[in-house]
């Protein structure tokens, strides 16, 4: 990787703004569209193509409180997980501008993006990450590579997750999970990934304690918080970041991978 002069904030601002001019249709960017709009660019939600009824701004800064909070009001922890609210629209008037907001809705995303493209974009695997972990997150780099490959299915891919995913587990070991196809490059494992990665050592940890039929207490424990759910009339997830919760996605998700198969007759793969 040649050694990289310039300002490449800079560089990525420009490269990003032609990027989006070069297309009539605009470009999408997680959960964004993006337009040249005259001498200035649209920005609005994929989902809002029609652009009525519409909360309209001028000021890139607004991107910080429109990416901070889900439709129903939740706070979003992942700027990249797929629940960006909808019905606003930032009408922009130039480069900064639109980079600025772009930073607000997808940190880093823009330089990341340029980087990638150019094959300039440093990755960092689970296990260099995991070895830089201290105090009550230092129990991560004792994840096995099974328990690391399913989380990362369960935490990053495109259901949960719109980035695309770069690292691996170590430079021996490719990541299995499904790394998506966006436009928004992940360099390494993020701090949402690393707190569950060490509840999912938790998981791993709770194994010698499983009872005859091989189920552990937490997973006993989420059995009885779906059922209980369903009997009450439906199942509400936890917040995004709860992993400690029994009914969280990402978790539900890592059961899907680990405790449905215990749960299946034999023979029947589901």
């Amino acid at each position: 990787m040649r050694e990289r002069t310039g300002n490449v904030a800079a560089e990525a601002r420009e490269a990003f703004a032609a990027w989006i001019s070069e297309s009539d249709d605009g470009r999408v960017f997680g959960e964004v569209r993006i337009e040249k709009d005259g001498s200035g660019y649209s920005i609005r939600h994929i989902e809002d193509e029609g652009g009525e009824n519409l909360d309209v701004s001028t000021d890139p800064t607004d991107a910080r409180e429109i990416s901070r909070f889900t439709e129903s009001g939740e706070y979003r922890p992942l700027k990249s997980s797929p629940n960006l609210r909808r019905r606003w629209e930032l009408r922009l008037s130039g480069e900064a501008a639109l980079v600025s907001a772009m930073n607000y809705f997808y940190p880093a995303g823009a330089v990341h993006w340029h980087l990638d493209r150019e094959g300039e974009l440093e990755t960092t695997s689970f296990r260099e990450n995991a070895s830089r972990q201290s105090g009550m997150y230092e129990r991560v780099k004792h994840l096995s590579d099974e328990a690391a490959q399913n989380a990362a299915k369960a935490c990053c891919e495109d259901d949960v997750c719109l980035k695309k995913t770069l690292w691996d587990i170590d430079d021996d070991t490719p990541l299995e999970a499904e790394r998506g196809d966006g436009e928004i490059p992940c360099p390494e494992p993020c701090s949402v990934f690393v707190s569950f990665a060490r509840r999912v050592r938790s998981f791993e940890k709770e194994e010698i304690y499983a009872d005859s039929d091989g189920l552990t207490p937490s997973e006993k424990e989420d059995i009885a918080a779906l059922v209980d759910g369903a009997a009450s009339g439906g199942v509400s997830f936890a917040r995004e970041a709860e992993f400690e919760e029994p009914v969280n996605e990402r978790r539900m998700r890592y059961r899907r991978l680990t405790l449905a198969p215990k749960l299946r007759p034999e023979g029947d793969s589901g």
